[in-house]
């Protein structure tokens, strides 16, 4: 009877620290999964606050300096500059600012290194004189409103896809490569990103050596043009 009695203490006294056991090996298992969250939550914390402090410019990676800029508020242009002006490169520095964006924003909106080339299945008179390539049309007036941005080009400018693939209008059967030498976009005076669309005054090179069929030709991003707008308008 008392060996009995012994075997049953025994065996309890095994449950008891196989129970135990089985006890610190679940804490211990569930520290280790606690700190692993915890790594990976300020890991993702790190990763969050890097890309809202870095910048990114979502202008087009192709549209280079131009020749001449000129600034219209309320529809009369305002401001003109040209790389040999003396205050031109604290107002161009401004200008290339427009476009910058966190990554973080860029990502969330989808706009981060890319964009896509807009061309209308009808075509969309550019200039108010298409022979002459001068003036603006009804159309793309509509379009700007009463503030806007010239970038005037005194060479041919080549439109390239965000792939750094050389556009070919899709109006002609991808025949012709587009080229431009006037581009607008629209400004605002309030102070937050919005939608930013630039119009390409797109055409292209007959056999002849001559331009045409110059139309709008758009891409639309995000930017902030606030800087932009008050700098001019308060000169």
């Amino acid at each position: 009877m008392e060996e009995k009695v012994n075997q049953n203490q025994n065996v309890d006294a095994v449950l008891s620290t196989v129970s135990d056991e089985y006890l610190r090996k679940k804490k211990r298992n569930k520290k280790i999964t606690l700190s692993v969250i915890l790594f990976f939550v300020l890991a993702l914390s790190v990763v969050i606050i890097t890309l809202s402090c870095v910048k990114t410019n979502l202008k087009p990676y192709f549209l280079s300096e131009p020749s001449n800029i000129e600034v219209y508020i309320g529809g009369t242009r305002q401001y003109s500059t040209a790389p040999t002006d003396e205050n031109y490169d604290e107002f161009y520095n401004i200008y290339q600012k427009s476009f910058n964006s966190n990554i973080l924003t860029a990502l969330f909106t989808g706009k981060l290194g890319s964009y896509k080339i807009y061309e209308p299945d009808s075509l969309e008179s550019f200039y108010s004189s298409s022979s002459s390539k001068t003036g603006m049309s009804n159309t793309l007036k509509d379009y700007l409103g009463d503030n806007y941005v010239h970038l005037q080009y005194g060479q041919d400018q080549q439109l390239y896809n965000a792939d750094g693939s050389t556009y070919y209008s899709t109006r002609w059967s991808n025949r012709y490569n587009m080229q431009y030498k006037d581009v607008y976009f629209n400004i605002t005076d309030t102070n937050a990103d919005h939608e930013l669309t630039f119009y390409f005054g797109a055409y292209y090179k007959g056999e002849d050596g001559k331009d045409y069929s110059p139309h709008i030709i758009s891409i639309t991003i995000r930017a902030n043009t606030f800087q932009l707008y008050d700098y001019v308008t308060a000169e």
